[in-house]
């Protein structure tokens, strides 16, 4: 086994696989890529063949396409090398390619495999790019060398080249993966473009298909997945067919289980139960079980182990069940992903251009060959590992073109002991590009390379010195480096700064992980915060670039709580509305100031907004205006050199110093980097000691724009802040505004035109109609007058106070706000409104909010608002006006909508109604929370809904009349007892209550009552209060609202002599039979709250509740039956409609096995259960029919199925509330 760790298994294990599935015979290249050993010992650069393609009877290029002037012939005869360069030199002159790009150019075009190496800035993208030109111009696509293929190692980079391809109108282009992050790019993804691709209609059936027959499949796993117990249709299903005697027990009673006749129902079933019955005791094997089908004979213990058995079957089952799902699931999404394929490879062949990383191309490797490309064009190739390459080809590819530069960074790979740099890692070379090993000769041939020499990036001399006399000694600057303006604010435009400020402890969580030097991310901070404020604004003006990790991660934190004032173009649409918000706030069109054209607007952003920040492994193929580069390492505490780390690698360090354009400023410590890097940094910085003025030193050399004189040179970050505050000097600005005062800032360089500078002097303009002075600041808009000038008198004669000098002028705009009495058009009312308008006041266009009132049918008053009851009440001649009805006079409202009243009717489950009124609709359900309960338990269901009785032992009793008998929810059976409890409070006073009921809390102690309890009145009969009744004589029943009542009222209320024989003083002597007719609900006089769990009244608290259960089950079940017989009706004439396509499916098919299902019917003769669904379902199983006839059945009549399911499932699981009381009841004895 072997253990990945620190890299994302993903990143290699296509390519991995690709590799080992890969036949070395038909591995192109052969010769070049893994040569004989004889070939080996060869010195020499290896003659390459022309691309196969390109050998073709009369092949040529044509390069036409290069050309600024369109109408220019230009060719490329393959095959004639002594033309090469000529064609080379007219290519430079007719295209805005170098000399060199152009040779690279033709070299590439005339080369099987070709090697493109380009020192930085010197074009290598460009070059590519019009390599691909040349390749896609239609007069070259005649020898049908199909899409090309364009691979890089990052997204990045591959995002890139595709969008400069889009830049020459390239766009007939594919990208493989998700991962872009380009905008331009996204829509050219395979997976986007596959949407929009048209499909034929097979094809479109078999996606489909394929989709529902996946989701089928994915939620019967699902099922299965989430269940966490078994259901009764798993037990049934295996039952049915693999212990069918069982299932008959379980599904079936016999006929001499049932009553022959109606008489039979007196015999007392209950006696002769509990008679006769015993409870088996017997423990039998498994063995035995399986062949004794008497499971209601069973013991317990039984029943557990034969349990226990069928749910380890029908589990095993699951299992099984399962793994073929899995594998079902898997064929169908390889047979979908198939049909992909297909798709994909369509589209990918109708392109010209496929964009894919290298480990995409490994991952697609299928897809790939499934295309035969030919050409493979790969950019940064010395960046990309060899085994990348070789999962890329194919063995159809004929042309090679690796791009790139092997002196720049190498392949990434995680473990440093395989790697170059390592002294062990020497032997494996694993992050040695192919780019590399074929420019070297390196195990492999001397493969000839094409060089490009002139640089365009950096400035000339100061810039690319450094890497001109250390690794490229031909490289040619171009004219455009001379030209370059000096750094903004900085005396050099390369400068070292040079200091022995130690690397941070390694007590830090980054410290130990990476690098950090916190002296260097000060002053990179406000470095970065310097440059913006003398104008560098843009996000690619600035990069900062650091080799660890680790400090990059310090700098993006201190960037980003640092905030500037930077000045950023605003588009045409920002500039239109900047000027009409101006014009909206200048209501006065005379003497107003001119609108602002600028396109110019100064805001406030943080900084990492304003810089590019990476580590410098992230940075190739990349640059900025201005580089600073943080190095991190320096002295250790002790003040020894340490290691120079990362930046010991020459490939790394000329990354680096080729990143800037006009400006780069290097921070860290110039000996140390001199001794442990004597190849590159060692005359690095001796070039910038030996410079005149030397560009190194122990500080940032600065210079204000505005003031050439003044120089200064910062060590400390601090410094920043004192010697340049605003980017420039301390001396004040004294700028003349457009506004006539003097700029009050210190020496800024950042807005030199001072667009974005707001002057906070007085305003000294007058307003121009009233010659008021402008209370404002400078750089405030005038507007009106605010000048308070007292009365203002309008034209309606009303009075504004206070009112202001702009409001004297202009009082044709205002409004008045007072109040006046009107009469609406439309109706009897009133209403106060504004006056507003000053010539007339006009309620046209009021709408009457008053409350309408006038009487419904239903009695109540209408309380909707009276303009609404107009709208209803228009006339038909006038209803096409859109129900408006303020051009007609006063009318009578005679239509109102819904009455708005609450019903308030009482409900038969005692609730009241809180609907709207409905006058000649039943009440719908009641909506309120069931209010029914015990001394056991709560219902929490809704009132509407039937609740469960109680099957729990009923807790009356008492010494002098013994217990109830029967269950909680039943009437109770045994006589009231009228004697007093004989138990006593905690404060030691006897209880007044009755013998058997709970007794009630010490707040009802006849001698410890409070006021509150002895103010009531227990005795309604005679009015006498608590406090003067004597409890002696009396029984107290306390309900549970908290109110309290004597034995005698509360008999009187309940009308017990309806329920026993006797009477309250004399006793109850039997019990009476139970009304017929329901009772209305037992109410507390005083509240009206339900009287329950008082034991007394259990029989008639229990025969109301089971009468209110019983209209509650009826009600319920009724509405479902209905709503069963609405479906059946509905969908009747369109299976009526079906049943010739039915016979015409079923025309032909035979009964297999009619003695099944004359068996099937003789055995349920016996059966009292309605016919299980199964039965109806399942033709195939009980009459003898194939599979495919049941699925034509069942589609047929799934919509009656489905009623009938639903109906069996209200017979099977529903019994009304006095069936289950007597269940109840027989199971307590």
């Amino acid at each position: 086994m072997l253990e990945s760790t620190g890299v994302y298994l993903e990143t290699y294990i296509h390519t991995l696989k690709t590799l080992q599935s890969a036949n070395p015979s038909l591995l192109p290249f052969e010769k070049y890529l893994a040569p004989d050993l004889v070939d080996l010992n060869k010195e020499s650069e290896i003659e390459v063949d022309n691309p196969f393609y390109t050998r073709a009877p009369e092949f040529q290029f044509d390069l036409s396409v290069l050309c600024k002037n369109k109408e220019q012939s230009l060719k490329l005869n393959v095959a004639d090398a002594s033309t090469h360069d000529e064609v080379a030199i007219n290519v430079a002159n007719y295209s805005k390619l170098d000399e060199t790009q152009a040779k690279a150019l033709i070299f590439a075009l005339t080369r099987e495999i070709a090697l493109i190496e380009g020192p930085p800035g010197t074009g290598k993208t460009v070059v590519g790019v019009e390599i691909m030109k040349v390749l896609l111009a239609k007069e070259n696509r005649r020898t049908k060398i199909g899409p090309i293929l364009t691979i890089c190692f990052t997204n990045h980079a591959l995002d890139q080249f595709l969008e400069h391809l889009l830049d020459e109108n390239i766009k007939n282009i594919v990208r493989l993966g998700a991962r872009t992050k380009s905008e331009r790019i996204k829509d050219f993804n395979l997976e986007v473009l596959s949407k929009n691709h048209a499909h034929n209609n097979k094809m479109s059936y078999l996606i489909a298909k394929l989709h529902s027959e996946l989701e089928s499949i994915e939620d019967a796993v699902n099922d299965m997945t989430i269940r966490r117990w078994m259901k009764w249709d798993d037990i049934r299903e295996y039952l049915m067919i693999e212990e069918n005697s069982f299932y008959k027990k379980f599904t079936r009673v016999t006929s001499s289980d049932l009553p022959k006749s109606d008489d039979e129902l007196q015999i007392d079933y209950t006696t002769q139960w509990i008679e006769d019955y015993n409870e088996p005791k017997s423990d039998r094997p498994l063995s035995v079980l399986l062949n004794d089908y008497s499971i209601w004979q069973m013991s317990i213990s039984e029943r557990h182990r034969l349990h226990d058995y069928w749910r380890v079957k029908v589990h095993n089952e699951f299992v099984e069940k399962s793994s073929k799902l899995q594998k079902r699931h898997e064929k169908k999404r390889k047979e979908l992903n198939n049909i992909y394929d297909i798709e994909s490879r369509q589209i990918l062949l109708e392109s010209d251009v496929i964009g894919v990383t290298t480990n995409g191309a490994a991952k697609y490797q299928d897809l790939i060959r499934s295309i035969d490309p030919k050409i493979i064009i790969c950019e940064e190739a010395g960046e990309v590992l060899e085994a990348h390459i070789l999962s890329a080809l194919t063995p159809s590819t004929q042309h090679l073109i690796l791009i790139g530069d092997h002196n720049q960074l190498r392949p990434h790979i995680s473990t440093f002991s395989l790697g170059m740099d390592s002294k062990t890692g020497r032997n494996y070379q694993l992050d040695k590009s192919l780019f590399e090993r074929l420019v070297n000769g390196d195990r492999a041939s001397k493969v000839e390379k094409s060089q490009l020499l002139t640089q365009r990036r950096m400035r000339k001399g100061e810039i690319s010195d450094l890497i001109r006399y250390t690794l490229y000694p031909n490289l040619i600057d171009g004219e455009n480096t001379a030209k370059y303006p000096n750094v903004c604010g900085a005396q050099h435009n390369v400068y070292f700064i040079d200091h022995r400020h130690p690397e941070d402890n390694s007590d830090s969580d980054l410290a130990i992980q990476s690098h950090v030097n916190t002296y260097e991310v000060k002053m990179v901070v406000e470095m970065v915060k310097y440059f913006v404020r003398n104008g560098y604004t843009k996000p690619e003006d600035i990069a900062v670039l650091t080799p660890y990790l680790g400090q990059m991660m310090k700098i993006k934190e201190a960037l980003a709580k640092s905030f500037v004032v930077v000045i950023d173009e605003r588009d045409a649409q920002n500039i239109i509305e900047m000027e009409e918000e101006q014009k909206e706030n200048e209501s006065n069109k005379k003497g107003k100031d001119s609108i602002v054209k600028n396109t110019n607007v100064a805001t406030t952003k943080s900084l990492n907004h304003q810089v590019t920040l990476r580590t410098v492994d992230n940075f190739q193929g990349e640059e900025a205006n201005i580089v600073i580069v943080s190095l991190v390492r320096n002295v250790s505490k002790s003040g020894d050199y340490d290691s120079i780390g990362f930046l010991k690698s020459s490939n790394r360090s000329n990354v680096l110093l080729s990143r800037a354009r006009e400006g780069m400023y290097l921070i860290g410590n110039s000996e140390m980097m001199a001794t442990k890097s004597e190849d590159v940094w060692a005359p690095v910085i001796n070039m910038l000691k030996t410079r005149n003025p030397p560009q190194i030193g122990f500080g940032m050399p600065i210079v204000c724009n505005q003031h050439p004189d003044y120089k200064n040179i910062i060590t400390e970050s601090e410094q920043f802040e004192r010697f340049s505050p605003d980017g420039g000097c301390y001396k004040k600005c004294q700028f003349m505004l457009n506004c006539g005062h003097a700029c009050t800032y210190k020496c800024h360089s950042d807005d030199p035109k001072h667009i974005g500078i707001k002057c906070f002097q007085p305003c000294r303009k007058l307003q121009p109609d009233c010659s008021h002075p402008c209370p404002k600041q400078c750089f405030e808009t005038c507007g009106r007058c605010n000048h308070l000038i007292g009365k203002v008198k309008l034209p309606c004669n009303h009075e504004i106070q206070n009112g202001r000098c702009w409001q004297n002028q202009d009082k044709e705009t205002l409004y008045c706000k007072e109040l006046v009495t009107k009469k609406l058009l439309n109706c009897e009312h009133y209403k106060e409104i504004r006056v507003r308008n000053f010539l007339y006041t006009s309620v046209k266009n009021v709408e009457c909010r008053e409350k309408c009132k006038e009487l419904l049918k239903c009695g109540h008053e209408c309380l909707n608002e009276c303009s609404e009851c107009q709208k209803y009440s228009i006339l038909p001649e006038n209803s096409k006006n859109e129900n408006k009805v303020e051009n007609m006079k006063e009318f009578k409202r005679n239509q109102h909508g819904k009455c708005k009243h609450i019903c308030e009717r009482l409900l038969f489950c005692g609730h009241i109604c809180k609907q709207y009124c409905h006058e000649g609709n039943d009440c719908p359900p009641c909506e309120n929370k069931c209010t029914v309960s015990c001394e056991h338990a709560a219902c929490n269901k809704n009132c509407a809904e039937p609740c469960v009785v109680c099957a729990e032992k009923c807790l009356w009793k008492c010494k002098h009349q013994g217990k109830c008998e029967l269950s909680c929810g039943a009437p109770c059976y045994r006589l009231p007892c009228n004697k007093r409890c004989d138990k006593k409070f905690e404060c030691g006073h006897r209880c007044a209550g009755i013998c058997g009921e709970t007794c009630p809390s010490n707040d009802f102690c006849v001698n410890c009552a409070s006021e509150k309890v002895k103010d009531q009145v227990p005795d309604v009969i005679m009015g006498t209060k608590f406090s003067e009744i004597d409890w002696n004589e009396e029984r107290m029943v306390v309900l549970s609202c908290g109110h309290v009542y004597t034995m005698e009222t509360m008999d009187m209320l309940v009308k017990m002599e309806e329920y026993y024989e006797g009477s309250t003083g004399g006793g109850w002597t039997s019990i009476k039979a139970l009304p017929t007719s329901s009772k209305n609900i037992i109410k507390c006089p005083a509240c009206r709250a339900p009287v329950k769990n008082i034991r007394r009244y259990g029989r008639i608290i229990n025969k109301y509740t089971l009468d209110i259960q019983n209209i509650k089950f009826l009600k319920k079940y009724s509405d479902e039956h209905n709503e069963i017989t609405k479906q059946v009706i509905i969908h009747e004439e369109e299976m009526r409609n079906g049943r010739i396509q039915l016979i015409n499916n079923l025309y032909g098919s035979m009964l297999k096995e009619v003695a099944t299902f004359e068996n099937h019917n003789t055995v349920n003769k016996k059966s009292s259960e309605v016919t299980p669904y199964d039965y109806f379902e399942n033709i195939e199983r009980y009459h003898g029919f194939s599979k495919a006839i049941n699925k034509i059945w069942v589609n047929h009549v799934k919509i009656l199925l489905s009623c009938y399911q639903k109906l069996t499932s209200i017979i099977h699981n529903t019994k009304m509330a006095p069936y289950k009381k007597v269940e109840a009841a027989v199971s307590s004895l």
